[in-house]
């Protein structure tokens, strides 16, 4: 997601716990449907750990929960790709999702994407290195340690790694990579000298300077990514009434739009556009494809 933190972090076992209340027969099943009427879980994928990130997904989901005229349960899964399959067991009802998730969610029918807003002008991502380090420009990382975040993240993983292989660099052959798991678990790794580049998202870079998880005057930024070609994208698990998806369709754009955190969050310029194709999202599968990786292996 571009880079993102939900409010309550739940694991693996906790969405399997909430598959099988929702997965239940007999009378349970025409529980869950009804609870479903006036319910919906909301998700996130990771980002950082920052309290005023954890706010605005705070402010999102109470948006989502506005927009729908549902209460909502808010969930943070451990990875991107875990927030895909939480939609696609029917675990999640409504997810916000980095550009490449949904291209993958889309494109192996995991979900049905409800609104997706157009692409930012901005890098996606910056690539980091300590000043002392001479490392000044991408060709300098090769034989170096870089600390990617996560394989479904947009700006920790495809756009900074494309930008790499643009310079002649491929991963386990030039450099060697790492997931750290979080965008600011990969800065700190390069703080504390464990990596020699850390790459992470545009938006968050101020972020760290600001709350002092790295020094500006330390840190050179490297190099920075091309902007995303799509932006980010609201999706509904596959059998959603239609009731809650129109509504959500109807009400939610506004209700972002007009709230700057959020918007600037993440990247949210214009209006979006609503039950988009899959050829909105295929800019993404080439800059995969660039990079050699099958979105289709990634389930």
């Amino acid at each position: 997601m571009h880079a993102r933190a939900g409010i309550i972090a739940t694991s693996f076992i906790g969405l399997l716990a909430i598959g099988a209340l929702t997965g239940c027969s007999g009378d349970a099943n025409a529980a869950g449907a009804d609870s479903r009427k006036t319910e919906l879980v909301f998700a996130t994928p990771p980002g950082t750990d920052d309290p005023d990130e954890q706010a605005i997904m705070a402010d999102l989901a109470t948006m989502v929960g506005e927009a729908s005229g549902r209460t909502i349960t808010n969930l943070q899964p451990a990875d991107y790709l875990g927030v895909v399959e939480a939609v696609r067991n029917g675990s999640v009802d409504v997810a916000v999702l980095s550009q490449f998730s949904a291209a993958l969610a889309y494109k192996t029918d995991s979900v049905d994407p409800l609104l997706v807003w157009p692409a930012s002008t901005e890098p996606a991502s910056f690539c980091l290195a300590k000043k002392d380090s001479g490392i000044q420009s991408p060709a300098d990382v090769k034989g170096k340690q870089v600390a990617f975040i996560d394989p479904g993240s947009t700006t920790g993983y495809f756009m900074p790694k494309s930008l790499l292989a643009k310079a002649g660099l491929t991963d386990g052959t030039d450099y060697k990579s790492t997931f750290a798991g979080s965008h600011d678990s990969a800065v700190l790794a390069l703080a504390n000298g464990n990596v020699d580049v850390a790459c992470t998202a545009r938006q968050l870079y101020p972020t760290f300077v600001q709350k002092g998880v790295i020094k500006e005057d330390e840190i050179t930024i490297i190099a920075k990514s091309d902007p995303i070609p799509v932006g980010i994208s609201i999706v509904v698990r596959k059998d959603l009434d239609n009731d809650a998806r129109e509504a959500l369709k109807a009400k939610l754009p506004a209700l972002i739009t007009a709230n700057e955190k959020i918007s600037k969050t993440f990247g949210i310029s214009g209006e979006p556009a609503k039950d988009p194709e899959f050829s909105t999202y295929a800019p993404l599968v080439d800059v995969a494809e660039s990079i050699g990786v099958d979105l289709q292996d990634l389930r």
